[in-house]
């Protein structure tokens, strides 16, 4: 007879737990990066080389930790354009651009394919593409959703054997930890941000698996990662996923101005040999 009255209260005590467990507050932004000589001479090669990347919001905080990079190494800036002016000048340059809509990723590949195909005078020596956190929820279908790129992109490696195709993993968000999270996750129910977590950690280990002799820039571990190497993850149904650290987040997705420039240093020295790899195998 007193079971019911048991369960009241240990459902009374998860709620004042999880009420106690509010979201972290935003950390101070980090120190200016140094510019070491080794990240200077990464720099330097990615200034002289032809990129294309495919991005969104994440990536536009990528870029910018990337343009303070640039400034702070001093010397030639990097030439960053939209594609169709990229493929009217010669000569190293950053084209960037978005096209396709958000929650729909696979009309991102098309718009990725698209532009490699409509300017065939842009000639990257680099090109990829990056999908965005709010393309992946926990319905997501990955199987269908990674054999559509794995599909375009090898069509693309095909047809256009001078470009080296290179992958991006799919960025993170925070794990929630508010009080409706704590709670959920204490009664053992689905909280959304944690399952679509893995669903973007299933992508990118296909991309790994299906992928493994092309360059591949990990970005969902450098925002898992922190600044002392130790890494936020979280476990679901018996598995280990990654999320975004949260001290490199003010608003559980984007990146602030640390995230940005632990983003940037990482994509520098992932284009570097990259590139580096390309010109010695040639």
């Amino acid at each position: 007879m007193h079971a019911p009255w048991k369960r009241t209260r240990t459902l009374a005590a998860l709620i004042l737990i999880a009420a106690g467990c509010g979201r972290p507050s935003a950390a101070p932004e980090g120190r200016a990066t140094p510019m070491t000589p080794q990240l200077a001479a990464d720099l330097s090669v990615a200034r002289q080389a032809r990129i294309f990347f495919y991005h969104h919001s994440v990536g536009e905080n990528l870029l910018a930790g990337l343009s303070e990079l640039d400034a702070l190494a001093g010397g030639p800036r990097l030439r960053l354009a939209s594609p169709r002016e990229a493929a009217s000048v010669d000569g190293p340059v950053l084209a960037h651009g978005e096209g396709g809509q958000n929650k729909v990723p696979k009309s991102k590949i098309d718009f990725f394919a698209a532009t490699l195909r409509g300017e065939p005078r842009l000639r990257p020596d680099l090109a990829l593409m990056k999908f965005c956190y709010v393309d992946f929820h926990p319905k997501t279908d990955v199987d269908e959703l990674f054999a559509y790129y794995r599909s375009t992109l090898e069509g693309l490696q095909r047809e256009f054997p001078d470009v080296r195709f290179a992958h991006v993993t799919v960025p993170l968000t925070d794990r929630p930890s508010d009080a409706k999270s704590t709670l959920r996750r204490a009664l053992g129910l689905e909280v959304w941000a944690d399952a679509a977590n893995a669903r973007r950690a299933e992508f990118s280990r296909r991309l790994k698996e299906a992928f493994p002799g092309d360059p591949i820039f990990d970005l969902a571990e450098v925002e898992a990662t922190a600044p002392d190497g130790s890494t936020t993850t979280f476990e679901l149904g018996g598995r280990r996923y990654p999320s975004l650290q949260p001290r490199y987040t003010d608003d559980g997705g984007h990146l602030n101005a640390e995230g940005k420039r632990v983003a940037a240093e990482a994509a520098v020295r992932f284009v570097a040999r990259a590139l580096r790899a390309e010109r010695a195998a040639r």
